[in-house]
C-alpha cells in the first residue's frame, strides 16, 4: 500500500522537477513568478519528504531502489538549480 502511494507521488514529482529544469533553461521568467517559486520550493520539500519515506519504509526492492535514486537525483538537481539561480541573482544585483 505504501509502495503504491510513494510511486503515485514520485512520478508526477519527477515530472515537475524536469519541468522546472526546462523552464530554468528556456524560459526562466516563468519560474520567478509567485506560482513558479511556490511550486519550486514545494517540489523540493515534497521530494525530500518522499525520499526519506522511501528510506524508512521500503528497502531492498529493485523497483523502489531505482525510484528512490531517481527521486533523489531530480530533487538534488532542483536544489542545485535553485542555488545557481540565487547566485546568478546576487551577481546581477551587485553589478552597476
Amino acid at each position: 500500500m505504501l509502495r503504491s502511494i510513494l510511486v503515485i507521488i514520485t512520478i508526477p514529482l519527477v515530472i515537475i522537477h524536469f519541468t522546472i529544469l526546462y523552464f530554468w533553461v528556456f524560459d526562466w521568467r516563468k519560474l520567478v513568478t509567485q506560482v513558479g517559486l511556490i511550486s519550486w520550493i514545494s517540489s523540493i520539500i515534497l521530494g525530500i519528504i518522499v525520499y526519506f519515506a522511501y528510506r524508512e519504509s521500503i528497502r531492498n526492492q529493485k523497483f523502489t531502489v531505482v525510484s528512490r535514486k531517481i527521486l533523489f537525483s531530480s530533487t538534488l538537481m532542483t536544489i542545485v538549480l535553485g542555488v545557481l539561480a540565487l547566485v546568478i541573482e546576487a551577481i546581477t544585483k551587485s553589478m552597476p
